[in-house]
């Protein structure tokens, strides 16, 4: 049995109440409960304004106002996540008056990060800054811990989070890199998934003050690193929900699929509606957008059929012996070579009939394939068609070889569908000419990367001055605007497979490129 001096007191019994209250409430607001947090910390609280009074030593009575500093510090830190700024900010200052009489300057450098974070949520700044420089200004006269560079992290993100704001994107950006690599060297996960989803804004902001076309290198690092966040913050819904809307933000400027932003902004949604965040309006709003703009692409801006350019059949064009095209003085100008039904359909219903001969338009079989001739404009063409591909017995260097060998013409032109990179730079129906073709098969692969080591053939020096200089040509799209004629220096990458992968690493490399579907060819 134990001895009377053996069982707890009446205080040490509500102490330890005390503590199970915000055990249960640190639990809560772990898990996204933040209302049945707020309310485990409130009766802790209650429960030490009880036994304050009663405390019989001074160490005692520290004891309980350090206990109390702590509770009024996390209820702050619940009410931040919920978007309670001004009722947050008022505990904080409790807890702010009553760590600056103790000597731990660790709690009070914490104190006025606190308090300066819930400013900046309330938008002064300028206060919010000058509290962390005050917290700065206290580590700075203590020995180096661990504990020091949590704190640090949290000092460099809330100052970046207040330059972003000010406008002054570079210096967050900056601050933001400086509080990461802190994070990163001494495996501070948590500070790490909170600086990369504030971090993001900065970098697209910062990339397009740059230049006027994305850094797709850097865009991929941040893909990267958000994705990374949203994997190591599951349990912490707050910034994994603001790592998923960060994340639909920097899909919606690559512009690469309108669903992977769609996707991440309804993630962000969720997350936000179960937890009723501060943001939860915005991200609405945001999503909303994207939700018309799909609709938008979605919706038809014409009848094809309507189209003077659509035909639902292959163009009837008679076959005729080669024998007697040898008899003709046909001789071709140009031989376009096409990868796709749809662009040979497309290229041979334009090919007209020659008056002279009444010849023209015809169809000739050979044992190196079929070949349609016709005028196309001014000039005599033949028109064949090749496989995806560069090793197939149909391929488009082998079909070009054999057009070259029986039809000596002054150019091969090869022609299709060429999707770019951005919609937002490169629209359908614009025409792209490239000036050269990388084979990018043949790759150096080291431990400092990949580096190109494939052939760059020019395209036709003479035909890419005419494409460049064809001034008068002209074709509406169905909607009225007009088409453009892109002929700067762009590249066709050429190789064995197809990439309908947008985020494909080779897109976001050195490379100045418009094509994704790397078979498909523009004019070159």
């Amino acid at each position: 049995m134990d001895s009377p001096s053996s069982q707890p007191s009446q205080q040490e019994c509500a102490v330890n109440n005390v503590k199970r209250l915000i055990e249960l409430g640190d639990k809560d607001q772990y898990n996204g409960n933040y209302q049945g947090a707020t309310g485990n910390y409130l009766q802790a609280l209650e429960f030490l304004y009880q036994i304050l009074d009663d405390a019989q030593t001074l160490r005692d009575k520290n004891s309980l106002t350090s206990l109390r500093a702590t509770i009024l510090s996390k209820l702050g830190d619940n009410l931040i996540y919920v978007g309670q700024y001004k009722i947050a900010v008022e505990f904080y200052s409790q807890q702010l008056r009553i760590v600056n009489n103790f000597v731990n300057k660790l709690d009070i450098a914490f104190a006025y990060h606190k308090f300066g974070f819930c400013h900046y949520f309330m938008g002064l700044y300028e206060s919010s800054m000058e509290s962390q420089k005050k917290a700065l200004d206290i580590l700075a006269t203590e020995e180096e811990k661990l504990e020091f560079k949590q704190i640090k992290c949290k000092i460099n993100l809330c100052l970046g989070l207040n330059q972003y704001a000010l406008q002054s994107y570079e210096e967050a950006a900056n601050l933001y890199q400086e509080a990461l690599d802190i994070a990163r060297r001494y495996g501070l996960q948590y500070e790490e998934a909170e600086i990369i989803a504030n971090l993001s804004s900065s970098v697209r902001k910062k990339l397009s003050l740059e230049s006027s076309k994305l850094n797709l290198s850097s865009l991929e690092n941040l893909i990267s690193n958000l994705y990374y966040t949203i994997r190591i913050s599951d349990n912490n819904p707050y910034i994994k929900s603001l790592a998923s809307r960060e994340l639909a933000k920097t899909y919606q400027v690559i512009d690469i699929d309108i669903s992977f932003a769609k996707k991440y902004f309804e993630d962000a949604l969720n997350i936000a509606k179960k937890y009723k965040f501060p943001f939860l309006s915005e991200i609405q709003s945001e999503l909303n957008q994207i939700i018309q703009q799909e609709q938008e692409i979605l919706e038809p801006d014409y009848i094809l059929e309507e189209q003077p350019w659509y035909s639902s059949v292959f163009p009837k064009i008679d076959e005729i012996e080669p024998g007697k095209l040898e008899s003709s003085s046909f001789k071709a100008d140009f031989v376009i070579v096409t990868a796709t039904p749809i662009e040979l359909k497309a290229v041979v219903r334009l090919l007209d009939s020659d008056v002279d001969q009444g010849l023209l338009p015809c169809r000739v079989y050979t044992s190196s394939g079929q070949y349609y001739l016709g005028k196309f404009g001014y000039y005599k063409t033949v028109v064949t068609q090749c496989r995806m591909g560069t090793r197939d017995e149909r391929s488009a260097g082998f079909v070009t070889q054999k057009a070259l060998e029986i039809w000596k013409p002054k150019a091969v032109v090869m022609v299709g569908i060429a999707f770019g990179k951005s919609s937002i730079e490169q629209k359908i129906g614009d025409v792209l000419v490239a000036t050269e073709i990388i084979d990018y098969d043949v790759n150096r692969i080291g431990l400092d990367g990949i580096t190109d080591r494939g052939s760059r053939p020019p395209s036709n020096r003479s035909l890419l001055g005419l494409f460049e200089q064809a001034y008068e040509w002209e074709f509406y799209r169905p909607d009225g605007s007009p088409c453009n004629l892109i002929p700067a220096q762009f590249s066709i990458l050429n190789s064995q497979f197809s990439i309908l992968n947008s985020q494909f690493s080779i897109l976001n490399s050195q490379f100045s490129i418009l094509n994704s579907q790397l078979q498909q060819y523009c004019c070159c």
